[in-house]
C-alpha cells in the first residue's frame, strides 16, 4: 500500500516552499515513485519509512538535497526548441555589441541548467560565433541549477548515446564530442571552459551572479505558482542590463508579471527586452 495524500501533500508542500515546484494531486504518483528512489538513497526500505524520518528527525542534511534533486524536472535536450536557437545565433549575439557597444565583455546566463544541455549548446553558438567574429569582446556563460547530482552531470559534460541523439546535428557531434571506453560521449575542453557552474535556487537571492545581457529561464517558470512566476520574473528583470533579454520556455509568458520587458519576436521565436 502506497502512501496517504496526505502524506504525499506533506512533501509537496515542503518542495512547492523550498524551490517553488508544484506537485499537485494528479502527479501524486510521480512523487512517490521519487521518495522510493530517496529510500534506496537513505539505505531505509519504503517512501512510508522517508516519511516517518522526515516526521521524526526533520528534512536536513543529505535527507534535504536528495529530496530537492530529485523533485526537480531535468527533462532536457541539445538546442530544444530550435527557433530559440537560431534567434540566439543570428540575432541575440550580434545584438549584444549592438546594444552595449563600449562595453569589455558580455554575460549570458542559463538558469536551472539541468544536465547541462542547454548551456553547451549556447557556448556551441558563442564559440561558432567568435570564432567569426574575432574581435568581439569576451562572452562569458554562468549555469545554474538546484540539484548537486545535476550539476555534477554538467561539470562531467560526458551524455549518453541516447542523450546526444537530442537535438545535436551530426556536424557538431563530430565537431566537439569525442566517445570514450565505455560509449559515452565527451565534451571537447575547448567547449567545456566557456561554461561556469553554480548552484542556484531561483527562490533565494541571486544578486551575487550579477547582472546579465541575456538570461535563458526556460521551463521554469511552468512549475511555479502565479505569485512565484511573478517573483522570479522581476528578480531576473532587474539582473538583466538595459536593452538585455530574457527567452522563457515556448509556453511560458513574461506578460502580466513585469512591466520592464517588451515582447519582441525574431526568427521565429518570442523573447523579451529590458527597456532602456
Amino acid at each position: 500500500m502506497g502512501l496517504s495524500d496526505a502524506k504525499l501533500k506533506y512533501f509537496a508542500d515542503y518542495v512547492k516552499k523550498e524551490i517553488g515546484i508544484i506537485y499537485g494531486p494528479e502527479v501524486y504518483f510521480q512523487l512517490e515513485q521519487r521518495l522510493e528512489k530517496i529510500a534506496t538513497y537513505l539505505g531505509l526500505t519504503s517512501a512510508e519509512d522517508v516519511y516517518h524520518k522526515a516526521v521524526v528527525e526533520g528534512i536536513v542534511g543529505d535527507f534535504k538535497q536528495y529530496l530537492l534533486d530529485i523533485a526537480t524536472n531535468n527533462e532536457t535536450s541539445f538546442f530544444r526548441d530550435p527557433k530559440v536557437f537560431d534567434a540566439i545565433q543570428q540575432f541575440l549575439l550580434p545584438a549584444l555589441q549592438k546594444d552595449h557597444p563600449h562595453a569589455f565583455s558580455y554575460r549570458i546566463w542559463c538558469a536551472a541548467a539541468s544536465f547541462g544541455q542547454e548551456p553547451y549548446s549556447v557556448a556551441m553558438l558563442v564559440h561558432e560565433f567568435l570564432k567569426k567574429n574575432p574581435n568581439h569582446p569576451r562572452i562569458e556563460i554562468i549555469a545554474t541549477d538546484i540539484a548537486d547530482h545535476a550539476l555534477k552531470r554538467c561539470k562531467e559534460a560526458r551524455f549518453s548515446q541516447l542523450e546526444i541523439q537530442r537535438g545535436l546535428s551530426a556536424i557538431r557531434l563530430v565537431q566537439y564530442f569525442t566517445k570514450d571506453e565505455e560509449g559515452y560521449w565527451l565534451l571537447n575542453p575547448e567547449i567545456k571552459k566557456l561554461v561556469d557552474f553554480k548552484k542556484q535556487n531561483l527562490l533565494d537571492s541571486f544578486g551575487s551572479l550579477g547582472t546579465f545581457n541575456l538570461v535563458l529561464c526556460r521551463h521554469v517558470l511552468i512549475y511555479q505558482d502565479a505569485e512565484k512566476k511573478k517573483e522570479i520574473v522581476q528578480r531576473m528583470e532587474r539582473s538583466i542590463v538595459s536593452k538585455g533579454y530574457l527567452v522563457l520556455g515556448g509556453s511560458e509568458s513574461a506578460m502580466g508579471l513585469s512591466t520592464e520587458l517588451n515582447q519582441l519576436a525574431e526568427y521565429g521565436a518570442i523573447f523579451y527586452q529590458k527597456k532602456t
